[in-house]
C-alpha cells in the first residue's frame, strides 16, 4: 500500500506527573482517505509492523530476524521513501531487533524507543552502534508513557516499569506492550510477553481491543484464557515462520484463541497481514 507524502515528524516530551506525554507532530500532505494503515509483515520467524497514520506518520514496531523487512517495507512505502517517524525495539532477542539494522543503514530514523534492557551479541551491539551514528533521538519505554503518533492516533505504553532491567527477567518479559488507539479502533501490541507479565498488566489497564497481536508468536507460554477473555480481540495476529522448529503457534494458544471466538491470521499461512481503519470502520485488506 502506498505511503502518504510526509516529511519528518518532530515531537516534544511534555512531563505530566509520573505520565510522560509524547507527541509527534507529522508535517504532511494530508490523504484524502484519512486512513490508519497498520501492516504485519511477513518476516519469517519473528515480528515486524509497519503503522502509518493517517497524517502520514510512519512507525515499525520491531524489525524481525533479518533484511527481510526491507523487501517488506518496500512494497508498503514508495521507493523514493527514504525516512521513518519511529522505530519501536520491544526487546532484543534477534528475531526482533536484526532487521533494525538494515533498516537503520537504509532509512532516516527520526526517533527509536526502547527499553534499557541490552544484550550482549554482537548483532545487538552493531544495532546500538549504528544508532549512535545515526543520531536518531532515542526514548525509554516506561508505563505510562503517552506517545501521541499524530493528532488523532495515540500509542500508550502498558509495559514495562521503570527499573525492569534490575529485575532480573528474561528478555521477553521486559518487551514493550502498548495499545495503539485511533477513533474506535484499538490494536495491542503484546512482543514476546509470558503470562506472568499478562497476568500483571490485565489487573492494571483497560486491555480491550479489536486486534491483538499474539504474544511471542504463539507460544505455550503466553494467551492465558483470561488475558485474552481480557483484551477481547475480534483477530488474533500471528507472526510466525513457515515451518519453524519451536512449534509455534502451539495448540495451547490456538485453543484459547478459538475458545474466545477470535479469528485467527498467521503470516506463516497468510502473508503480510494488512488492516486499514478510518477510525470506525476496521478493514482486512489480506
Amino acid at each position: 500500500m502506498e505511503s502518504k507524502t510526509k516529511q519528518l515528524a518532530t515531537f516534544v516530551i511534555l512531563p505530566l506527573s509520573i505520565l510522560v506525554a509524547v507527541v509527534f507532530v507529522a508535517n504532511v500532505k494530508a490523504s484524502s482517505e484519512h486512513l490508519l494503515e497498520v501492516d504485519f509483515l511477513d518476516v519469517g520467524q519473528g515480528d515486524s509492523i509497519f503503522i502509518q497514520t493517517y497524517q502520514g506518520t510512519q512507525i515499525v514496531i520491531d524489525g524481525g530476524p533479518s533484511d527481510a523487512v526491507l523487501s517488506e517495507l518496500g512494497k508498503q512505502m514508495p521507493f523514493w521513501d527514504r525516512s521513518i517517524d519511529l522505530l519501536i525495539l520491544t526487546h532484543p532477542d534477534a528475531d526482533h531487533s536484526s532487521g533494525f539494522i538494515d533498516i537503520l543503514k537504509r532509512y532516516k530514523v527520526k526517533t527509536m524507543m526502547l527499553t534499557k534492557v541490552t544484550a550482549p551479541t554482537a548483532t545487538y551491539q552493531e544495532f546500538l552502534k549504528l544508532l549512535d551514528e545515526e543520531g536518531s533521538e532515542k526514548i525509554y519505554a516506561q508505563t505510562g508513557q503517552r506517545v501521541w503518533l499524530d493528532n488523532s492516533t495515540v500509542f500508550d505504553v502498558y509495559y514495562p516499569p521503570a527499573g525492569v532491567e534490575d529485575q532480573g527477567l528474561s528478555t521477553n518479559n521486559t518487551g514493550i506492550v502498548g495499545k495503539l488507539t485511533f477513533g474506535q479502533t484499538k490494536i495491542l501490541f503484546t512482543a514476546d510477553i509470558d503470562r506472568i507479565v499478562e497476568d500483571t498488566i490485565r489487573g492494571q489497564f483497560d486491555l480491550d481491543a479489536d486486534i491483538l497481536k499474539v504474544g511471542h508468536h504463539g507460544s505455550k507460554y503466553s494467551s492465558s484464557k483470561e488475558f485474552i477473555e481480557a483484551v477481547s480481540p475480534k483477530i488474533g495476529v500471528i507472526e510466525v515462520g513457515k515451518d519453524n522448529t519451536y512449534g509455534h503457534p502451539t495448540e495451547e494458544a490456538l485453543g484459547n484463541l478459538a475458545a474466545s471466538h477470535v479469528e485467527v491470521l498467521r503470516t506463516d499461512l497468510d502473508g503480510t497481514v494488512e488492516f486499514v481503519s478510518d477510525g470506525y470502520n476496521l478493514s482486512l485488506i489480506r
